[in-house]
């Protein structure tokens, strides 16, 4: 009999052990039931989170009544972010006035006319029509005229001469053949008159 009483202590401090154990992991449950209910598997970085997995529930449930007791009205701040994104299109419409000065007035043609220069045939006087700072027409006011000769020679240079203008947008135009004096009274002529006109 003395001999039973230690081997008995031992088996019941060990049977207790265990039972204690046992009831240990039979609390600890294998897999979360939320991890369990979504279909993943259980791993220890899952069981370590699985606690903070009901902490957005709180929330939203928090959420949902504030919806059902009409306390997203006393909420001003959603509503009144609404006004302050509004706030801009008044302002793009200000500037909408602004695009009628990008349509600008053509510049109004002005004519200029030259000085009348005296050649041995007679005098010329060039007047140019200006748009903006581009020669758009040429005429010659007075030409050689004093006798036949001179009418022909300035009824065939002229005209040439206000083409050649028109193309050269200057007065470095060149002479016309047969027609010396007259195209050099005409370029005279014109240089003064681009002279006035500030060009």
């Amino acid at each position: 009999m003395r001999y039973r009483h230690p081997y008995r202590r031992t088996v019941l401090a060990v049977a207790g052990t265990v039972s204690v154990i046992v009831a240990l992991l039979a609390l600890k449950p294998d897999r979360d039931p939320a991890l369990a209910r979504a279909g993943a598997p259980v791993t220890p970085s899952t069981a370590a989170a699985s606690p903070a997995a009901p902490s957005p529930s709180p929330s939203s449930a928090s959420a949902k009544p504030s919806k059902s007791t009409g306390r997203a009205s006393d909420e001003p701040s959603p509503n009144r972010s609404a006004p302050r994104t509004t706030a801009p299109p008044p302002a793009r419409t200000s500037r909408a006035p602004a695009a009628p000065e990008t349509t600008t007035a053509a510049p109004a043609p002005r004519g200029v006319t030259g000085a009348t220069v005296q050649t041995e045939h007679g005098p010329v006087q060039v007047r140019i029509t200006l748009t903006g700072s581009r020669i758009t027409a040429a005429t010659a006011l007075q030409s050689p005229a004093g006798d036949p000769r001179s009418e022909q020679i300035s009824s065939t240079a002229i005209p040439q001469l206000n083409q050649r203008t028109l193309e050269a947008q200057s007065a470095d135009i060149d002479t016309v053949s047969g027609a010396t004096y007259t195209s050099t009274g005409y370029r005279q002529s014109l240089q003064s008159a681009l002279d006035r006109a500030g060009l």
